[in-house]
């Protein structure tokens, strides 16, 4: 694009702003091709998920029949309280395994970011999941309790290639390419993408194994994983542009592994009366989402489990039910979420958003004078200088506090539908409330939106970071834990009551979320640097 003569001499900011639109104003932009890349990947990494749970109770059969005398009459062989809580302790371990190894994915994931950028940072994810189920397939064929370990095991390629590790890039990428304002609304498109993805993938994981045998879905996710890689490495966007070399230096210190555990430390804030404080936000923050997280972090495989055990449902139940679920949550997601916030923010602040002369008002702060009479005087005496435009006043985001309120009460809707499922007694109230939980959702992508609109923008990608390295410690300790609660329930007939421990955990995350409040109105933070004396709030 040609200079004339109202162009200011210096032209920050103008390729950014410029970059922004183009990604999102064409069907096959930036930010709708990374849209596409967690649509595919969690629709391959769907189709697996139901069939892990049904081939660790075969696994498991085998494994109680090696020792006991064999079945006789007629019936379910597997239905048997022993082995639904020994399938519930394997999975448990599988799981922690896998959280586990996402935990230190997060880390050894930002850190591509960092040095390859989003695009070769998404190929090396995607490779290695291909990579680890393969080792899936030779663990189904292998069977009995040599293939459980396998399974287990072979989950530590995770720590270098996982689902974290992809959904850090895409989440990444999306900072870069949208505005401020729009960012947490597009966090929530991307997720419901994502759910969406997933959706589709456990229908079609459930079907497979029925119609074909349990081995199929296995490989047609190793197959779905090598499309996924090659879309990526052709595909993905890059980036918005060159990064400073300084931060590229420090992008490859040690200290890059350990950013986004800085991010949630306390940071301090200049008032409008010079006095600093400090602000504990974000740690409450941090620690309410991990409250929810390990609170309705297990509810889907829980839903799975306490399905098949008690009502005894086949992978195409399940696969059905968890389609349900995803494919609920992906809608909300992708069309009310983003209309929820937009709305929430209008009758949280109180004022409309701008419209009509808005873009007047606006586009008459901007002018650039060109002309001397245009200067104002300078009462100093010294020689004016040519103002440089500034960013458009779109670009700060004034909605942070509606989505530290939203993630406050999606909590409570979560509880209060985890702890109607416990009254379950037939398969539909089951689906039922595996439709409804996803109406609790939105409490990630929400917080994703208040903790990177509260750093500086090259603290963006450590933001993600830390709140996804939050959701998976969560993930981790949640599957773990309640494994173990909900074999020791079965093992007493009572397996309902996991879905009360759930409930009472999410009331405790609501309750921790109040805790946490925004930086003071009309403060500054203040660099790490900065010496002057620190007064504590």
């Amino acid at each position: 694009m040609a200079a004339d003569e109202t162009s200011p001499l210096l032209g920050n900011g103008t390729t950014k702003t410029t970059k922004v639109a183009k990604a999102s104003g064409t069907v096959f932009g930036p930010a709708n091709r990374i849209l596409l890349a967690g649509f595919m990947m969690a629709f391959t990494l769907g189709i697996t998920q139901v069939p892990i749970i049904y081939v660790f109770r075969l696994m498991e059969c085998d494994v109680f029949y090696s020792h006991n005398p064999p079945f006789e009459g007629p019936g379910n062989r597997c239905l048997r309280r022993e082995i639904d809580a020994g399938t519930a302790t394997q999975v448990s371990i599988l799981g922690m395994s896998t959280s586990f190894s996402g935990v230190f994915n997060l880390f050894i994931c930002g850190y591509f970011i960092k040095i390859w950028g989003p695009r070769w940072a998404f190929v090396s994810q995607t490779a290695l999941l291909g990579l680890r189920v393969s080792t899936q397939v030779l663990g189904v064929t292998v069977g009995g309790r040599a293939g459980e370990l396998i399974f287990q095991a072979c989950q530590a390629i995770g720590i270098i290639g996982g689902p974290r590790g992809f959904q850090l890039v895409l989440n990444t990428a999306v900072s870069e390419l949208v505005a401020p304002k729009d960012r947490t609304a597009v966090f929530g498109r991307l997720q419901g993408s994502i759910m969406l993805g997933t959706a589709f993938g456990f229908l079609l994981g459930g079907v497979l194994g029925d119609v074909y045998n349990i081995r199929r879905p296995f490989e047609t996710a190793f197959f779905l994983y090598v499309a996924s890689t090659l879309y990526g490495a052709f595909f993905l966007p890059t980036g918005t542009g060159e990064k400073p070399q300084a931060q590229k230096q420090a992008a490859r210190g040690i200290a890059a592994f350990f950013a986004p555990i800085k991010i949630i430390a306390p940071h301090r804030y200049r008032l409008e009366s010079g006095k600093i404080v400090k602000n504990y936000g974000l740690i409450f923050l941090a620690l309410g989402i991990f409250m929810g997280v390990f609170a309705s972090g297990y509810a889907p495989i829980l839903l799975q489990m306490y399905a098949t055990s008690e009502f005894n449902f086949s992978t195409t139940e399940n696969g059905y039910l968890m389609f349900g679920n995803s494919a609920i949550r992906g809608i909300f997601l992708l069309f009310m979420f983003p209309k929820i916030i937009s709305a929430g923010r209008v009758w949280f602040n109180g004022t409309p958003p701008p419209t009509g002369n808005g873009g007047s008002e606006q586009e008459s702060e901007c002018h650039i004078p060109i002309n001397p009479e245009e200067f104002e005087a300078d009462e100093g005496g010294e020689v004016p200088q040519e103002p440089v435009q500034s960013p458009d006043a779109d670009e700060e985001d004034s909605g942070t506090g509606f989505d530290l309120f939203f993630v406050r009460w999606s909590l409570v809707i979560d509880s209060l539908v985890t702890f109607s499922a416990a009254f379950s007694t037939n398969g539909w109230q089951v689906y039922l409330a595996g439709f409804l939980l996803p109406f609790a959702s939105g409490s990630a992508p929400a917080a994703k939106g208040v903790m990177t609109e509260l750093c500086r923008p090259d603290q963006r990608q450590d933001a993600i970071s830390a709140i996804t390295l939050v959701e998976s410690t969560a993930t981790l300790l949640t599957q773990g834990l309640f494994g173990v609660i909900f074999a020791a329930f079965s093992e007493v007939g009572k397996p309902s009551l996991t879905f009360f421990c759930n409930a009472g955990l999410a009331v405790l995350g609501f309750i921790v979320l109040f805790m946490a409040h925004l930086p003071p109105p009309n403060s500054k933070r203040v660099d790490e640097d900065d010496s002057e004396t620190e007064t504590e709030t």
